[in-house]
C-alpha cells in the first residue's frame, strides 16, 4: 500500500513538472506563501529556544550581588555538570551555550542566537540571520529566510552513496544544478501539495524520505520525478 502511494505521488508529481525547465541559478527563490511556513518553523524553534534557557535562568531570577555570585557558583560546580553537561552557560546573565538532551542554544543575555539540534540529522537554526541548516550523512543545505522570499543558499549531495545514473554529468552534480533542480521539485510538488515548503522539500532529500533523493536526481537529468 506505502509503495502504491509513493508511485502515485511520483506520476502526480511527473504530470505537474512536465513542462519545467531547469536553468543553473546561484540561489532559488520562492513566492511569499512558502516563507509563511518558514517564519512558523523559526517561531516554533525560537520558542524552544527561549523555553530551554528560561528552564535554567530561573535559578538565578531576582538574584544579584552576593546571592548571584553564590547562584553560579554553585551552577559552575553542581548544577552545570549534572544536568547540562557539555555547558558553559551562565544563567545569571543568560549568556553562553546551553546543552539539554539533543538540543544546544547559543545565547547572549538571555537572547537565543542560535539553536541546533544534533542527531542523524543535524539541524542549526540561526535566529538573527533566519537561516536553517542540515547536515545529514555529509550532505549540507542551507535555506535563507526573508520577508519575501526563501533561497538555497548551498547545497552538496553529490556522494558515494549515490550512483550516477544514465544521463547524469560525468564529472558530477554542481551546486548550481542541485539548487535548479530542488525549485523544479518544489515547485513541482506544491502544485499537489500547497503546504509543501522548500523546508520539506530539502529534508525529503537530505534524508532520502520518500525517495527525494531519487526524485532530485531525476530532476537534475531531465526536468521531472520520472525520467523517461
Amino acid at each position: 500500500m506505502m509503495m502504491l502511494a509513493k508511485i502515485a505521488y511520483r506520476m502526480a508529481i511527473a504530470v505537474a513538472a512536465a513542462t519545467l525547465a531547469l536553468s543553473p541559478a546561484a540561489t532559488v527563490s520562492a513566492e511569499v506563501p512558502d516563507t509563511n511556513s518558514y517564519w512558523n518553523y523559526l517561531a516554533a524553534m525560537e520558542k524552544v529556544a527561549k523555553r530551554q534557557l528560561d528552564g535554567a535562568m530561573q535559578v538565578c531570577r531576582g538574584r544579584s550581588g552576593a546571592d548571584a555570585e553564590a547562584v553560579i557558583k554553585e551552577w559552575t560546580e553542581t548544577v552545570q555538570p549534572g544536568k547540562y553537561p557539555g555547558s558553559a552557560f551562565n544563567p545569571c546573565s543568560g549568556s553562553g551555550t546551553l546543552v539539554t538532551g539533543r538540543f544546544t542554544v547559543a545565547a547572549a543575555n538571555g537572547r537565543a542566537a542560535k539553536l541546533t539540534e544534533s542527531g542523524a540529522l543535524h539541524t542549526e537554526w540561526h535566529f538573527a540571520a533566519r537561516t536553517v541548516s542540515l547536515w545529514f550523512g555529509g550532505d549540507h543545505i542551507s535555506l535563507a529566510v526573508s520577508p519575501i522570499a526563501v533561497s538555497v543558499l548551498k547545497a552538496s549531495l553529490w556522494s558515494t552513496d549515490v550512483r550516477p545514473q544514465a544521463g547524469a554529468p560525468k564529472d558530477g552534480i554542481s551546486e548550481s544544478m542541485i539548487v535548479s533542480g530542488l525549485e523544479a521539485f518544489w515547485r513541482s510538488a506544491r502544485e499537489h501539495y500547497p503546504n509543501h515548503s522548500m523546508y520539506d522539500v530539502a529534508l525529503q532529500v537530505i534524508t532520502g524520505k520518500d525517495e527525494g533523493r531519487e526524485m532530485l536526481l531525476d530532476f537534475i537529468r531531465c526536468g521531472k520525478s520520472i525520467c523517461e
